[in-house]
């Protein structure tokens, strides 16, 4: 795995679980301690922001400039991602029970919380333990705080937990097992731990019966429920999950509770039919308990096969799985061989994709606009193509979904901005005013407050006429209807540049966005192009063209690919037509030589 950098936001009076130590200038305790662990196994470099005078983690949170919010104790809440709450440690000071967090930003990588999850899952109570009363011993070289009631309860806690297994070696067999049994078993769902699924698969999958096996991830929206209900509802229903699994245990079968908000069963199955009878028995005793919560569950499924030896590999195939099918809305997702070929693919561009953004590795291509009148270029839409070192030339369908769950997609955006503003401001220094170029922004984008000064910045650095920029904005983006949006619309048009409604006519449903957006040009989504040739479909097509004709409008169509398409649009009055009939997208270089040798041309039958 390339190493990526995490920027981590410390609590610096959270002796000795987590500390600013202001004699070495660094963060100590337990949980720095481990996340050095977790750098050095899993690549990630955790670097610490310093504190400060006071505790810096609430602002650093909320502008974005940290992927962890350390040591959160207690009720403490940020703003975080929903579903990326890692416990680290549960406890009980002075017989009241505390328990200690990491939250991850939105900044975060989408693969951060699952990793971290899993390593903190197979670190045991004796480990934190011992970590703990190590960090009392070495003592702060300075250290601002006092060691108050919460510092001292921890350290009886610790002693007492150590001392316990100093105790436990001197005792019988029988009160081994019976101690191990209890550090196996999850003290919230009373199932199985981490360390009792990895133990026990590896006694009873083996190479043998490994293809008879397969792995059911059972994954709850923990995060979302405490936010509808709270704490205590979700977890009477992480519970309730819990038992209907283990009621639906075989002698044979393997069930742990491996991360705070999702259950493995390795089950022992023999077909396909089976497998899937039993689950949908399983998931209907579920939604008996609540319909609206199991909504916030998915399963993800993984048959075994006999070179699957890797139980991480698994889990994180599984749960990714689950995670999807939550998001999808679906009861479970299969993970075959494709599923996760795909899956470990996007895990590696994962990786790539801010080395990408640092290193400029994504290009500005063009699709033209042609007149319909004249079948000659008008202008273009700027498109993003990643250039990777490895896999080559990539189109967005590979990265925008990756850009989206990163939280990344933003950079992309103003990154495409500023390249198509450079474009425009060449062919200004040559004369060339008449061509336009469209630039497209996500929802999130467009919802972010500094949206009007970025855009802002970035267009004054260049020189050319602001008519020749266009903003286009989804059919998607104007159903959601946000203020913020609609008041950013607003003041790009008081700033010279016009707006397009994007994908337009898909169910007609932003006919109303025309009055609210008093938008410029319309591109009729390719759905209603490919409608041309059927009465409905003409009659449909020449009606928007009309209407946007009486408003002003400038009407675009997108996705031509036939003759015939490009006739009747013409012949309809459609003022520009985009599509593969007159060519894909192509790098900026090639668009710029096009547009000369047209603009050459023109020059000759003119001159």
């Amino acid at each position: 795995m390339e190493e990526i950098i995490i920027y981590a936001a410390g609590n610096p009076d959270a002796y000795p679980v987590e500390y600013y130590d202001w004699g070495t200038g660094t963060y100590r305790g337990m949980i720095p301690e481990l996340l050095q662990e977790f750098s050095e196994i899993t690549g990630y470099e955790i670097q610490y922001y310093e504190p400060g005078e006071n505790d810096q983690r609430r602002h650093l949170a909320d502008n974005y400039q940290v992927d962890i919010i350390s040591c959160c104790v207690g009720e403490e809440t940020f703003e975080h991602k929903a579903g990326t709450e890692i416990l680290v440690m549960e406890t009980k000071q002075d017989g009241i029970p505390v328990s200690y967090r990491l939250l991850l930003t939105a900044a975060a990588p989408e693969s951060l919380a699952a990793d971290l999850e899993f390593f903190f899952a197979g670190v045991s109570k004796e480990t934190k333990a011992g970590m703990l009363i190590a960090a009392a011993e070495r003592k702060p070289s300075l250290y601002r705080a006092r060691i108050g009631w919460a510092a001292s309860g921890l350290l009886l806690a610790a002693a007492g937990l150590a001392a316990g297994m100093a105790a436990l070696s001197r005792k019988c067999r029988s009160y081994r097992r019976q101690l191990e049994k209890n550090e196996e078993t999850d003290t919230l769902t009373g199932v199985g731990n981490m360390d009792y699924l990895r133990r026990n698969y590896e006694n009873f999958v083996i190479p043998e019966n490994r293809a008879l096996y397969v792995m059911f991830y059972f994954y709850v929206d923990l995060e979302t429920l405490k936010k509808t209900g709270d704490t205590a509802q979700a977890h009477e229903f992480l519970r309730q999950v819990a038992s209907v699994l283990l009621d639906n245990t075989g002698d044979r079968d393997i069930l742990a509770r491996v991360f705070d908000s999702g259950f493995a069963m390795v089950r022992m199955s023999p077909g396909e039919q089976e497998s899937k009878e039993w689950l949908l028995n399983v998931l209907s005793h579920i939604k008996g308990f609540s319909e609206k919560n199991a909504n916030k569950t998915g399963v993800g499924i993984c048959r075994l096969k006999e070179e699957d030896w890797d139980l991480n590999e698994i889990l994180l195939s599984s749960s990714q799985g689950a995670r999807e099918a939550c998001r999808e809305g679906t009861d479970y997702k299969i993970c075959d061989d494709n599923w996760i070929r795909l899956f470990r693919e996007e895990r590696n561009l994962q990786a790539d994709i801010r080395r990408g953004l640092e290193n400029e590795e994504f290009h500005l291509y063009i699709q033209f606009y042609m007149d319909a009148g004249t079948n000659r270029i008008a202008g273009g839409e700027a498109l993003a193509r990643w250039g990777h070192p490895e896999k080559g030339f990539l189109s967005p369908g590979s990265f925008i979904p990756l850009l989206e769950k990163e939280g990344l997609i933003s950079r992309l955006d103003y990154y495409s901005l500023d390249q198509a503003c450079s474009f425009l401001e060449r062919l200004h220094q040559v004369g060339m005013e008449s061509f336009f170029m469209s630039c497209n922004f996500s929802f999130e984008t467009l919802e972010e407050e500094d949206f009007i000064d970025r855009c802002r910045e970035i267009m004054e650095t260049y020189q050319f006429s602001r008519k020749q920029l266009i903003f286009q904005i989804t059919e998607q983006a104007v159903m959601r209807n946000s203020p913020v949006v609609i008041n950013h619309i607003k003041a790009v048009k008081d700033m010279g540049v016009e707006i397009a409604l994007d994908d337009f006519g898909e169910g007609f449903t932003a006919l109303s966005a025309i009055g609210e957006y008093s938008p410029d040009m319309l591109q009729m989504d390719k759905r209603l192009v490919d409608l041309l040739g059927s009465d409905a479909g003409d009659a449909i097509v020449e009606g928007m063209i009309g209407v946007g004709h009486k408003l002003g409008i400038t009407i675009l169509a997108g996705g031509a690919e036939r003759t015939e398409q490009v006739q009747l649009l013409a012949k309809m009055g459609c003022d520009m037509i985009q599509g593969f009939y007159f060519g894909h997208p192509m790098p900026s270089w090639e668009a710029a030589r096009r547009l000369l040798e047209q603009n050459t041309k023109t020059r000759e039958v003119c001159g």
